[in-house]
């Protein structure tokens, strides 16, 4: 999925949680050097991201400040402030690079041409795959799909990416209510998932996740029956 940035504004909320924190780090005669460099530039930004992607997906947005980043990244605040204007501008890139490297990961690895179910079992296995390396990517993008913190161009990939889910698997192509909120009921019920094993045995047995897929599966299926017996009653009443 390629992006196209929008003009960036330069304007700061004056909400306090959305305000950049402040920087009590004085830049080092080290830091000055290395961001001369190109490489140590662009090594520093993505320090800085992933960082804030672990951050983002343990705390939250508004649990989550700008020396934390920083530290985690091992960068001066005032190089953070280089990269991002604050914190809306670094937690809406993060997304983004979420959001794109999923869907490119959903592009390789999952087939279209199954059947619904198969279909369904083929993309929560991928879930799984990508969560072995990306598990902080794909909280952030199902903590985030609706967040209001999104920017105009977060909530375009946002709703591309819940296009693209909803394609693979809708229970009816018909009920726009169902669509919507089909992506954020399957994220969310995989991270939830993940999260509880994760803090109950530091792990998660194959056969839990295949259990699971079972049970939703069940669910969708039956939404896919009421609306075949809908719709052979409505054809019954025209004849």
């Amino acid at each position: 999925m390629e992006n196209n940035p929008l003009p960036e504004t330069q304007s700061i909320s004056s909400d306090p949680e959305l305000t950049p924190d402040q920087d009590p780090v004085h830049k080092t005669d080290k830091e000055s050097t290395e961001e001369k460099s190109p490489k140590k530039q662009d090594e520093s930004k993505e320090r800085i991201i992933r960082s804030a992607l672990k951050l983002f997906a343990e705390r939250g947005f508004f649990e989550t400040r700008i020396p934390e980043i920083s530290a985690h990244a091992k960068v001066g605040v005032g190089t953070m402030y280089r990269h991002f204007r604050n914190k809306d501008h670094l937690f809406n890139e993060a997304f983004r690079i979420s959001v794109q490297e999923f869907s490119q990961f959903l592009d390789k690895a999952i087939s279209k041409n199954l059947s619904p179910k198969e279909q369904f079992f083929d993309f929560w296995k991928g879930l799984g795959l990508f969560s072995q390396g990306k598990l902080d990517q794909l909280i952030m993008i199902e903590r985030n799909l609706s967040s209001y913190i999104l920017d105009e161009e977060s909530a375009r990939a946002a709703a591309l990416l819940k296009q693209k889910i909803s394609d693979y698997f809708a229970p009816s192509q018909h009920d726009k209510s169902l669509r919507q909120i089909y992506p954020s009921l399957i994220l969310g019920s995989f991270t939830g998932i993940l999260r509880f094993h994760r803090i109950q045995a530091n792990n998660i047995e194959p056969s839990i996740l295949e259990q699971s897929a079972e049970m939703l599966w069940e669910g969708f299926a039956k939404v896919r029956r009421q609306e075949a017996a809908k719709k052979k009653e409505k054809q019954s009443k025209k004849n």
